[in-house]
């Protein structure tokens, strides 16, 4: 990995939709020595996906957050079976600490974010914080020096 490898991650992070002539512009190669460096990071797995950003405001989940559970050990392979099939759900991250996971949630308000609740309270204690507002979700990687 070199700076324009580390180039390409940031145009590709920014709008994974970026045609390779773009991006080659900004580089300064060609699209297909672009399209090499591109393969080359798939192949390692430093690219593991292109994926899209929703803005879930639109799809009237206007409620998001994340909440801390601690959920009960002999609980934890179903808890991660309920998290993973709920749609309110978003994402879901084991963490150490007081609290095993941490999840971030999107609901239409505060009736479905007290039905989620009540749902996680049965595999523990927990806390949760309501999302106020997004500074940023990304940032550019560093290059090297």
């Amino acid at each position: 990995m070199d700076r324009t490898d580390y180039q390409i991650l940031n145009i590709l992070q920014a709008d994974s939709r970026t045609t390779l002539r773009q991006i080659g512009d900004q580089v300064g190669l060609t699209a297909p020595a672009v399209s090499e460096r591109i393969h080359r990071m798939e192949e390692k797995k430093i690219i593991r996906d292109y994926r899209i950003d929703v803005d879930r405001e639109q799809l009237d989940c206007s409620m998001t957050g994340f909440i801390l559970v601690a959920p009960e050990p002999e609980k934890y392979n179903s808890f991660c079976e309920f998290c993973q099939k709920n749609p309110a759900i978003i994402s879901h991250y084991h963490v150490i600490g007081v609290f095993n996971a941490l999840l971030r949630f999107a609901v239409r308000g505060t009736r479905e974010l007290d039905e989620l609740l009540s749902c996680i309270k049965r595999y523990g204690d927990s806390q949760t914080s309501v999302q106020l507002k997004t500074y940023f979700e990304t940032k550019e990687i560093v290059l090297p020096r």
